[in-house]
């Protein structure tokens, strides 16, 4: 299988943590701002940049992710863009991708993303039913994504990708079939739908416990996930990973990176890096990030080298999320070493109709997507992580 992203090369993942105001489900670290992003955060991500910079492989993607990473107003877009540019040796064809939220997009920011080399937007609809909006607590209303969207879609990227939500209270079956309508209408080759999920801690969570709302059963949440296959796969879709469908030449080279075993740096608070044979985290908090970048310090608050084992770990982990699987006699070479038959192993997930062998690789089926954690643990030895 022919990678889509080069393996000499590096990715760069930038994280704006700030948002106009906080969605109950999120768990990523943002923070509310009334003012936008605050002046100097692009100064302290291009310090940190700095630190890799002495012997930094090429650079073939570029993510900017949040918070609300469009909340940055195009001239600070644009000047952090050449920063990078201007440390890292970033490909003339790298792929450059820039979340969205509906509001923030306006015809004259889109020309200016263009213009700063962004040729990939994700704009996070969620959902263009209003009550599922409101659920979600979006500030956008479902004509502001619309809206978003038309204008993006006209604006001149090469990829324009969608945000949609599945599972979310008071959302059913026929609101979810709307959107998929909607959609398959747009101008789209990249559809990322995520399943909500319920974290500790969040507006959401809290609201579930208290019987203010409630979340689909399993079974129910399964029947969706099949649901959204079916429709997007009939409108030209190719479902390409567990949670993300592409039209033709529309996969995301940036997430295949972290699903395939490619380098990356991340910079911001709880930005994370694979890079030169390790695992860092940076401290999910703004204040102890930009002390120890303003230092020239590494901000990494964890710090895990990894060993070949974790690397197989990982490789079968992340690799199995994508339809193209992993590679058969690594995984048996994996299970062999720990005493259990892999063919054994894997006939059985195969007459359950959750995996396939094909061409020397183990891949999961539609079927194995729903339940891609389970088959996961099922394969990895027992205390396999911890080694």
């Amino acid at each position: 299988m022919k990678r889509l992203f080069d393996q000499q090369a590096a990715g760069l993942y930038i994280h704006v943590p700030f948002c106009a105001s906080i969605c109950g489900y999120c768990d990523f670290f943002r923070l509310k701002t009334v003012r936008g992003v605050p002046e100097g955060y692009e100064d302290l991500l291009l310090r940190e940049a700095s630190l890799y910079t002495g012997d930094a492989p090429p650079v073939d993607t570029v993510f900017f992710g949040g918070g609300t990473p469009s909340l940055l107003s195009p001239p600070r877009f644009a000047r952090l863009m050449e920063g990078l540019r201007g440390l890292f040796h970033v490909r003339q064809d790298a792929e450059v991708t820039l979340e969205a939220n509906p509001e923030t997009v306006s015809r004259e920011a889109l020309e200016a993303w263009c213009a700063s080399g962004v040729d990939r937007l994700s704009i996070g609809a969620q959902s263009f039913d209003r009550a599922v909006l409101r659920s979600l607590e979006r500030r956008a209303g479902p004509e502001t994504a619309k809206a978003a969207v038309e204008l993006a879609a006209g604006a001149g990227f090469l990829h324009l990708s969608i945000d949609l939500m599945t599972g979310v209270p008071g959302q059913g079956r026929c609101s979810l079939e709307a959107d998929l309508m909607t959609l398959a209408a747009m101008p789209l080759d990249h559809v990322s739908v995520y399943s909500l999920d319920l974290h500790p801690k969040t507006l959401l969570h809290a609201a579930v416990l208290k019987g203010e709302k409630s979340l689909p059963s399993d079974e129910e949440a399964a029947d969706l996930s099949e649901f959204v296959h079916e429709r997007l796969c009939a409108a030209g879709f190719d479902h390409y990973e567990v949670s993300n469908f592409a039209r033709p030449g529309g996969r995301c080279r940036h997430n295949l990176r972290y699903w395939q075993g490619g380098e990356t740096i991340g910079l911001g608070p709880s930005a994370w890096s694979r890079y030169r044979g390790r695992l860092t985290g940076n401290p999910r908090n703004l204040e102890g990030w930009r002390r120890a970048v303003s230092n020239g310090e590494a901000p990494f608050e964890t710090v895990e080298i990894l060993s070949e084992r974790r690397r197989m770990q990982d490789m079968l982990i992340f690799g199995l999320r994508v339809s193209d699987g992993v590679v058969y006699d690594d995984v048996a070479a994996m299970l062999a070493e720990d005493g259990r038959d892999p063919l054994e192993l894997v006939e059985t997930l195969s007459s359950h109709g959750y995996a396939r062998l094909e061409d020397g690789r183990l891949c999961l089926t539609t079927l194995g997507f729903l339940v891609s954690n389970e088959v996961i643990n099922y394969l990895l030895p027992e205390g396999w992580e911890k080694g």
